[in-house]
């Protein structure tokens, strides 16, 4: 699977990327049987209702972030650049309209570019070493 495919690791002069419905992939029968799991489609039910208007969640696994903006509207509103993220994206779209409701995408869903691992110093490099500044405490 493909990552930064629509960022290519990168920010725009705007500060962010968005996703149209149209970049959404096809889902196929077995991701429309999972899209249609019982407990997921009462999670979404329930994310949907008026007393969870304005609330967000971010599906770590997933690597999508969706807010309840009300009116059956669940907003998504962080992504990582990720195919793996678009598609879990487009399976909750699905459980999302079998609990009914409905996903918004852009203007509102920002793209974050998926960071590479962090890369340790090697032996001999030099580090820089942040100023720590306090104040002592009697």
């Amino acid at each position: 699977m493909e990552k930064n495919t629509r960022s290519k690791g990168n920010y725009t002069q705007a500060g962010y990327h968005t996703l149209h419905e149209d970049e959404m992939p096809e889902l196929n029968a077995s991701q429309l049987h999972q899209a249609a799991d019982p407990s997921d489609v009462a999670y979404m039910k329930h994310f949907l209702s008026k007393e969870e208007v304005g609330r967000y969640h971010w599906f770590d696994n997933l690597g999508f972030t969706l807010q309840n903006a009300g009116a059956g509207v669940l907003r998504c509103i962080h992504l990582v650049d990720h195919e793996a993220a678009v598609l879990s994206l487009s399976i909750a779209r699905q459980t999302i309209e079998l609990a009914g409701g409905r996903l918004e995408l852009a203007p509102y869903t920002v793209i974050r570019p998926m960071a590479d691992a962090v890369e340790e110093p090697q032996e001999g490099e030099e580090q820089e070493v942040a100023q720590v500044v306090g104040m002592e405490v009697a």
